[in-house]
């Protein structure tokens, strides 16, 4: 070989050795290697919970997740399908809220080990299962293990998805979520058993119950459908088949849950016009994702928040993914990366809601928006695209060791100044222009750890290209995925508190003197305004205290843990009627009104000044009351009779003006209840009467609710505008009232009908036909 072809040659050797070298290091990071670091930086994080010495509780875990996995698990070891929750409310659906997850598979996790450790351990493994799943989908569009290492990171470990874990539904629905979008473009791409694939993770993400995420999940894949249908990269009919049939296969899958949501959505309190724009990310919330605590509060319990903003404590992701995305954005040349900027940008206006200009329009022109109630949950799309971009630009930053590199190199850097001007420039303004809720050693802190984390971020990045060796290339991509997780574990303190598992303990002795038993009958607690608003506005330093404190007041629904009875709780729908009787009754501004506790069935008040102590309320009527004089109203004549002095629910009982030709009494009459027995799907009852009486209970009127009178079906009205009437005869007779949710069973068979098609598509021997 002549000399010229030598130095011909030189300058490929030169380059060609780097790129083997970083092709070899960036193939170091295999599914198995990559789902082994992942556990080790969760169980880094959260150690004491896996092992089962704490458990989350901090604010909805405690007071909604894991009371809702108690009652649920208390219902499966009772052999019922926990369709009706009796204790809250004075009765709501409880299956059909959706965020229950009562047809989650996964869910029995916590329904056969401990509950106190199998919940929070079921919130950790989804947790693990959005780190895998991201890493997977980066891999199919990258075609690059380190590339899906750092996206599959980043996704599991940032402010939005880490604050989750207190929703147990709402992390389930992120760990299924690149699963679905990963499997959901194969199917439609390659067709045959990954549509059955893909309606299976699909079908599993609808059952975990969080709308929105679920929404954000389709609207994203509607999107890289569209890309494929545009470029006709399969021809464009069999897309649609495709598609088309995925869709239809979730639908049957996930028709056991839809169907019951939907017929309760139906009759909830919220419409088109139930968004008020509240719990939006304030105007300076850009400036968080590169200081997390500007212009942020500490609470009692250490937790940061946005004033105004409390769905969520944090939507940081590191820093150095930011810029890798911001990058990719910038760099990458595709119809795909194009794609999910726009998505990013938008959702990030949109989070702002009135302070940005896309939400109001948005919602004047799509009002089923409004069932969704924060506008910061748009921020969910900012956090799955920004991995998806940054493994775009990770990938060719490793690969293209002459041209690529060099210009992403001078914009990663320029980038890198860029933030530190910025986030020194947010760190003057916060000290030269503090706000009341600011603490400046607090903010200067944290905004100096983001600039040196962005620094190892970066000199990590761009030594990549110039180790000699295999393995310090692999050692200098662990270290920057090591960096990119300590910069998300420690950009906020506190974010999720634990306690000892003992907080979850049911029969707090502090109960005992309620003696409300929960079969209802002998009545129910209710929280005064005032403890509410206490227990709204208190947060202990110790969350043990906390939450032990809420407990003791049966906040929200801690009543499920001990079995006792409340009027209300918290829940995502209410039935619309039982929602307003529910406001009314603190409607008075001298506390409540007092007739309608009274037949409500509050029998234990709030004490006043003290939230952690009760008082009797003797005037309380039984669940079950019969005798009482019909009054017809309309609904608005309802409503101002509620609240009338003159109103006495032993008297007098309101029917709408549809029942007064069917019934036949018209006199308060001599009557009694004989025996009354309270199950959570059931009610029997016995009258003795001298002649033909209504029988009124105080529990909500829903429409699965059916009444029989000797076995014989009778009319259940609507009275008192939420609860439940009906006509019985004279003589000693046996009523009944059972939970019979027709939608329920005909969606479980629709569902047991899409898993037997499933079942057969995916056990055949030969390859299915392409749809």
């Amino acid at each position: 070989m002549n000399s010229a072809t030598c130095n011909a040659l030189a300058p490929v050797s030169t380059l060609a050795a780097p790129a083997r070298r970083e092709a070899s290091a960036d193939a170091w990071f295999s599914p198995g290697r990559f789902a082994v670091v992942l556990g080790l930086v969760i169980l880094a994080l959260y150690s004491d919970v896996v092992l089962g010495w704490r458990t989350f509780v901090f604010r909805d875990y405690g007071l909604f997740g894991y009371p809702l996995a108690y009652y649920y698990r208390e219902s499966f070891w009772a052999g019922e399908v926990p369709l009706w929750n009796p204790l809250n409310n004075c009765g709501l659906p409880f299956a059909a809220q959706w965020n229950t997850m009562v047809f989650y598979p996964v869910s029995l996790l916590y329904l056969l080990f401990p509950l106190a450790w199998a919940l929070s351990v079921f919130c950790l493994v989804h947790l693990y299962a959005a780190g895998l799943g991201m890493y997977f989908l980066a891999r199919s569009w990258t075609e690059n293990r380190f590339a899906a290492a750092v996206a599959g990171v980043a996704f599991a470990f940032n402010g939005l998805t880490l604050n989750c874990l207190m929703w147990p539904n709402n992390i389930a629905a992120l760990g299924c979520l690149p699963w679905v979008m990963l499997a959901g473009e194969t199917a439609w791409r390659e067709g045959g058993r990954w549509i059955v694939v893909a309606a299976l993770l699909g079908a599993m993400q609808m059952l975990a119950g969080a709308p929105e995420i679920i929404m954000f999940t389709w609207l994203l894949l509607a999107g890289l459908w569209a890309l494929d249908f545009a470029r006709a990269t399969r021809p464009r009919l069999t897309l649609g088949r495709r598609l088309c049939a995925v869709v239809a296969l979730i639908s049957m899958l996930s028709a056991v849950q839809l169907l019951p949501f939907l017929d309760l959505l139906v009759h909830s309190q919220r419409d088109d016009a139930y968004s008020t724009g509240a719990s939006a990310m304030p105007g300076s919330g850009w400036a968080n994702f590169l200081v997390p605590l500007f212009r942020c509060y500490k609470s009692g319990a250490g937790v940061f928040f946005q004033p105004g903003q409390y769905w969520t404590s944090s939507y940081y992701h590191s820093l150095g993914v930011l810029v890798l995305a911001v990058v990719a954005a910038f760099l990458v040349r595709s119809a795909r990366a194009r794609l999910l900027a726009i998505f990013a940008v938008a959702a990030a206006i949109l989070s702002l809601g009135d302070d940005g200009f896309l939400y109001r329009l948005l919602c004047r022109h799509v009002p089923q928006l409004s069932f969704m109630n924060f506008p910061i949950k748009f921020v969910i799309v900012v956090i799955v695209v920004i991995p998806l971009l940054a493994a775009l630009v990770v990938r060719e930053y490793s690969e293209d060791a002459a041209n690529a590199k060099g210009t992403h190199r001078t914009v990663v850097i320029v980038l890198y100044a860029g933030c530190v001007v910025a986030i020194l420039w947010l760190l003057w303004f916060a000290s030269r222009y503090p706000d009341e809720y600011e603490r400046w050693p607090n903010i200067a802190r944290n905004g100096l750890a983001r600039i040196a984390f962005l620094t190892l971020t970066v000199g990590l990045l761009l030594a990549m290209g110039r180790l000699p060796g295999s393995r310090l290339q692999v050692v200098a991509r662990l270290g920057l995925l090591v960096v990119l997780w300590a910069d998300v574990a420690t950009h906020v303190p506190g974010q999720n508190p634990t306690v000892a598992p003992g907080a979850f303990e049911p029969n707090l002795p502090d109960h005992q003197r309620l003696d409300l038993p929960p079969d209802r009958s002998r009545g129910r607690a209710m929280l005064s305004a005032e403890a509410q608003a206490r227990f709204e506005k208190t947060f202990l330093a110790d969350p043990l205290n906390t939450y032990l404190g809420e407990r003791c007041g049966l906040y929200y629904n801690c009543n499920l843990l001990d079995g006792i009875p409340k009027v209300d709780g918290l829940f995502s729908l209410y039935l619309r009627e039982q929602f307003l009787v529910g406001y009314l009754l603190f409607s008075p501004t001298n506390g409540y009104a007092t007739n309608l506790a009274d037949f409500m069935a509050a029998r234990q008040v709030s004490a006043p000044g003290d939230p952690l102590d009760w008082r009797a309320r003797e005037t309380a009527m039984p669940l079950v009351t019969i005798g009482q004089r019909p009054a017809f109203f309309d609904e608005k004549e309802t409503i101002a009779a509620l609240l009338a002095t003159n109103f006495n629910p032993r008297r007098h009982v309101l029917l709408p003006p549809e029942a007064r030709g069917f019934v036949t009494v018209s006199n308060q009459t001599e009557a009694r209840i004989v025996n009354a027995r309270c199950t959570p799907h059931r009610l029997d009852i016995q009258t003795e009467a001298k002649t033909s009486s209504l029988l009124v209970i105080a529990q909500t009127f829903y429409h699965p609710w059916q009444a029989y009178v000797d076995g014989r079906k009778a009319y259940l009205w609507r009275a008192n505008h939420a609860f439940q009437a009906l006509e019985v005869p004279a003589g000693v007779h046996r009523v009944e009232l059972v939970y019979e949710d027709r939608l329920f069973l005909t969606g479980a068979v629709l569902s047991g009908a899409g898993l037997a098609g499933c079942a057969g598509l995916g056990f055949r021997r030969r390859r299915v036909p392409p749809v």
